[in-house]
């Protein structure tokens, strides 16, 4: 027969376990809560480090060649991939290939955190763009919005009527014919330049 006395005995037992279990639960969540907090701060400074840190001068870009809003749009349609294009300016000023990869050396886009929904592939490839603007005066990249692909990037237009495809996230670079199709389709994409 069950005795029910044997049985609130043995749990009385357990309330002094489990008592010293919640406070170690407690002690160890304080701890947590006390490293997340160090750790949030350490980054920080980390951030306000860099600021300090001077960023090297950028590299001087000779020769710059001008071209004009439909030779750059002949050579999107070359491309024969149905690319949307959305001007933004009538004159384009563009540098070479052997520029254009000490610039991609100089930029740190593709050192910044990703961060999905807030900081993903598009605002890589518009904040690459905006540096390219801002701190050499060429307009030659495009912010690439690929939906079939399901993924931003930038294509670069040079004068000699080359183009490649940049991963801002990574600084690659590829021929644009020999991109990686399944990221970087092209086909039917906008292209703001």
């Amino acid at each position: 027969m069950f005795n029910w006395q044997d049985f609130l005995g043995q749990l009385s037992g357990y309330k002094p376990l489990y008592e010293a279990a919640a406070l170690e639960l407690l002690d160890a969540r304080a701890t947590i809560a006390d490293l997340s907090a160090k750790l949030t701060e350490a980054r920080e400074t980390i951030r306000q480090l860099e600021l300090l840190v001077p960023r090297p001068t950028p590299p001087v870009v000779d020769p710059v060649t001008q071209k004009d809003t439909a030779w750059l749009q002949q050579q999107l349609d070359a491309m024969q991939l149905g690319i949307i294009r959305l001007p933004l300016d009538g004159t384009y000023y563009m540098t070479n290939q052997k520029n254009f990869l000490n610039i991609v050396a100089w930029d740190w886009t593709d050192t910044l955190p990703y961060i999905k929904e807030r900081f993903d592939c598009e605002n890589f490839a518009l904040l690459f763009k905006a540096h390219v603007d801002l701190h050499f005066h060429l307009n030659q990249v495009a912010v690439i919005i690929d939906y079939k692909s399901g993924h931003s990037y930038n294509l670069v237009i040079y004068p000699d009527g080359n183009k490649q495809v940049l991963e801002p996230q990574s600084d690659a670079l590829y021929v644009w014919t020999k991109r990686l199709q399944q990221f970087y389709s092209l086909q039917g994409a906008v292209a703001l330049i």
